[in-house]
């Protein structure tokens, strides 16, 4: 006996029940935008951020591991690049990604020429659209950055310690006070911020900074001075991960996958 189309169609209901009608559709891999509004409730926002956005307007490249499933307790790394346009991952870190578990979305027209505003603050609403299309687990987001990007991403974590549980800084990192210049090489004003104490705290207690850098990365001795002068002393869950040979470019997926075996706690400080 076929069944009947009253008993199809509640089938259907069932198996699609607590799944967001619109989840399926974002859950793709490349350049998209994210439907519906910006997400209505932001944590103890930051004077210094804009949260207000036009998704409509706004494009994210978003990688979705061949393996998700909202059941599983999928994560999420947002990644803030340097340059406008981010299209592409490096290769191995989609494997990486699959192992850990993790989606990972760009936002788009965050780069060096773009406000610091409007970059830090689309990084927040990123993850908080992504968790809510993609059912992701909250203890489990994480912030990412290459060279100035990474300088915001470090800001980020300091400004939503709630939000972001880890953050992988790439070239690139900014510290909540100003350290002295030891193994700097280059002149300029670099690498610190001023925010209120109770973010401090937060973020000491509940955040892990994975700093990445090279021996051929031109922000190395500026990178060396914030984690020697700066998060080690202070008391701040931190790892440095100084790669012999490495430019100022993205770190190979081996050294993403021992930044976030750092991150969630796997390894060592």
């Amino acid at each position: 006996m076929k069944p009947s189309i009253a008993i199809v169609s509640l089938l259907g209901t069932i198996l699609t029940v607590g799944v967001p009608a619109y989840a399926q559709s974002i859950l793709k891999t490349g350049m998209q935008t994210l439907p519906g509004e910006t997400a209505s409730i932001i944590d103890n926002k930051d004077s210094r951020l804009e949260y207000n956005f036009d998704l409509a307007h706004e494009t994210f490249y978003v990688v979705v591991p061949k393996n998700y499933s909202s059941a599983q307790g999928f994560g999420l790394i947002v990644f803030m690049s340097p340059t406008d346009v981010f299209n592409r991952i490096p290769v191995g870190w989609d494997a990486v990604l699959e192992n850990k578990k993790l989606l990972f979305a760009a936002p788009q027209n965050v780069g060096n020429n773009q406000q610091f505003n409007r970059r830090g603050g689309l990084a927040v609403v990123c993850a908080n659209k992504l968790v809510e299309l993609a059912k992701l687990d909250t203890n489990r987001l994480y912030i990412a950055g290459l060279s100035g990007g990474a300088r915001v991403a470090s800001y980020v974590v300091f400004a939503h310690p709630r939000l972001f549980s880890g953050v992988c800084a790439i070239c690139g990192v900014d510290f909540c006070r100003k350290v002295s210049r030891v193994q700097a090489t280059e002149t300029d004003e670099y690498g610190y911020f001023t925010i209120d104490a109770q973010r401090i705290r937060e973020a000491k207690s509940r955040v892990r900074f994975a700093l990445v850098t090279g021996s051929k990365d031109f922000r190395h001795g500026n990178i060396l001075d914030i984690y020697n002068g700066g998060f080690r002393p202070d008391g701040f869950q931190a790892r440095l991960l100084d790669i012999d040979g490495m430019p100022h470019a993205l770190c190979p997926a081996s050294v993403l996958n021992e930044s976030l075996d750092f991150i969630e706690n796997k390894s060592r400080p």
